[in-house]
């Protein structure tokens, strides 16, 4: 299943090379100036280059899935996702030595490049697709039968009311676009906030009804159950508890998903290594974040929707979400002074044991580390167990005098005193970040003095070598927990946590104690490095106070208005047909 995806990206990629031809051979013999003036998009499946057949249609709905991935989980830039997803919130804040610009009120200006390729870029771009899609699909002029139709149209309607969705999520009111653009349009308005989450569920209910169900479809393409997990997310959003109640209930009562409780899949039989022991795991919740388990073909009946990535594969794009170089320290570049003066590193190169070959790009806060355990069960929570977040790692390098030596039990002297020195090169390591042990073959280096040594090349050796979670059955049960307490029902809300909790060996938590802001300590302690948390908390109007609590790097430079980003002011200012609205304070 995994490889027929990869086929039909390179099958799409060749048809539109095929059209580009064609389309050169036919300029260099017309004479038709207008035809030659006629624009043409020459990078996506069009009425020009024809949609005709099935494979047609569903090469372009790969196109979209593709762009999906590509546009939210293919960068380590520090502006566009999926860094930006998560950074300057509650659960993350840049480091200092890089030059990236931690004054947020400042950053987030409307006049900026930043507001615009974040989301309002990416999103109308698969919108814009998306329409395409579906008005070739409901026109007469193709093959399809009424069955592939409505199967191209479920999978169209999906993304485009997910990217309205998520654009309502972080600018709040933005214009719906529900038609092909075929020529140049400058009266776009804003929608309310409700009325794009509105016409988000009109997408989405078409997609539950035609998509088909989660047993019956690839493990890279979406099912019915993730229309309707997004769907509770709108309908929370709009505050319709018992719908949004209803539609998670469709995925937790499915007899096809399941929480994952006990331990599974390729690392599963790994021989304890003492000197490395979170490098063989112990839990399932570590098995969940290994190479190979993800998708449901290999049994895992969590997984929702799930990114595919493979290694040197046309396609492929290429290994993984690059979490490891953005998330995980820079523990190969930790010095330890010998008595002699010298000097000798922590580990001598990149190690895949001790998190490949990290950035120290992003660093998760105090908070994260700490706070959120202490009141979640510090000993007993698996998520926080010393293989699942790694706060200490032996010396392994025969030139230093503390090789074998635990760097915080045996009080190695690393230096600690710089932003450089605790926000890029030592602190705890994210194993679920990080692809520990499963590096390629090929980026181990000869020398393996020290086993796990891999290159210092900084492309291929950050990334996951994993497909990538979108959607996991533990999210749906705390959907389901915030619309129970929108109900009031925080006995309810409660039960769903504990599902949730009980599943990573954690305290119950007790009715009284279910507020919002536990809620969102829960979706931090389970998908930390998962969920686009600043989205989480753009919706729920949390963002400015959750980061002024938990991250005062970032958050004591937000103002009280920027619960949602700036309209991007190139889009008001090319608007001249009508006034597309910024919002307030900006």
């Amino acid at each position: 299943m995994k490889n027929k995806y990869f086929e039909l990206i390179i099958n799409y990629r060749n048809t539109v090379k095929k059209f580009l031809l064609l389309l050169v051979v036919f300029n260099l013999i017309s004479c038709n100036e207008n035809d030659f003036l006629e624009e043409k998009p020459l990078d996506f499946l069009s009425p020009v280059n024809s949609f005709v057949t099935f494979e047609h249609y569903d090469a372009a709905v790969i196109g979209l899935y593709t762009k999906f991935r590509n546009e939210f989980y293919g960068s380590t830039n520090a502006l566009v996702a999926p860094r930006v997803m998560m950074q300057a919130t509650d659960l993350v804040f840049y480091n200092h030595d890089a030059g990236a610009n931690t004054d947020f009120a400042s950053l987030l200006n409307p006049n900026s490049d930043f507001v615009y390729n974040a989301l309002w870029g990416p999103a109308y771009a698969i919108i814009y697709d998306a329409n395409v899609i579906i008005g070739r699909a409901q026109s007469e002029e193709n093959e399809l039968t009424e069955e592939q139709k409505n199967k191209v149209l479920a999978e169209a309607y999906f993304f485009r009311g997910y990217m309205h969705k998520m654009l309502a999520d972080l600018y709040g009111g933005v214009p719906i676009v529900l038609q092909e653009t075929v020529e140049p349009k400058r009266d776009y308005v804003r929608a309310s906030r409700d009325e794009v989450y509105q016409q988000s569920v009109t997408d989405l209910l078409f997609a539950t009804e035609n998509l088909s169900d989660i047993e019956s479809v690839d493990d890279y393409r979406i099912s019915d159950l993730v229309a309707w997990q997004v769907l509770s997310e709108v309908y929370i959003s709009l505050k319709q508890w018992d719908k949004a109640i209803e539609a998670a209930s469709k995925v937790i009562d499915s007899p096809a998903t399941t929480l994952m409780t006990g331990r599974f899949g390729t690392r599963v039989n790994d021989a304890f290594n003492p000197d490395m022991p979170w490098a063989s795991g112990g839990d399932v919740y570590w098995d969940l974040f290994r190479k190979g388990n993800q998708n449901r073909s290999s049994g895992n009946t969590e997984a929702l929707w799930v990114l595919p990535y493979e290694y040197n594969i046309d396609g492929g794009e290429p290994g993984g979400v690059p979490l490891e170089v953005n998330f995980c320290p820079r523990i190969w570049q930790v010095t330890i002074p010998n008595s002699d003066g010298t000097n000798a590193k922590l580990i001598p190169t990149p190690n895949t044991y001790y998190g490949g070959r990290p950035g120290g790009k992003c660093r998760l806060t105090e908070y994260f580390y700490h706070t959120i355990w202490d009141e979640s069960g510090y000993q007993e929570d698996i998520r926080n167990a010393s293989y699942n977040i790694i706060r200490d790692v032996k010396v392994n390098n025969p030139a230093s005098e503390y090789n074998g030596q635990w760097v915080m039990a045996d009080n190695v002297p690393i230096p600690l005193k710089t932003w450089n020195d605790t926000v890029r090169n030592f602190f705890p390591i994210p194993a679920k970040a990080a692809s520990m042990g499963d590096h390629p073959d090929d980026l181990w280096i000869a020398d393996q003095t020290v086993p796990g040594s891999i290159t210092s090349i900084t492309g291929p050796s950050g990334k996951t070598y994993r497909n990538e979670y979108k959607m996991r059955l533990a999210e749906t049960y705390l959907l389901r927990a915030e619309a129970y307490l929108g109900k009031g029902d925080k006995s309810s809300a409660a039960d769903d946590i504990n599902v949730v909790r009980s599943r990573a060996n954690a305290p119950d938590v007790s009715s009284a104690d279910v507020d919002i802001d536990y809620i969102l300590d829960e979706r931090m302690r389970e998908l930390y490095v998962e969920e686009f948390r600043l989205l989480t908390l753009t919706r729920l109007g949390k963002l400015v106070e959750r980061t002024k609590l938990a991250n005062p790097v970032v958050g004591n430079t937000y103002g009280e208005y920027q619960n949602l980003w700036p309209i991007p002011y190139s889009e008001i200012e090319k608007n001249t047909g009508a006034v597309l609205e910024q919002n307030p304070g900006y």
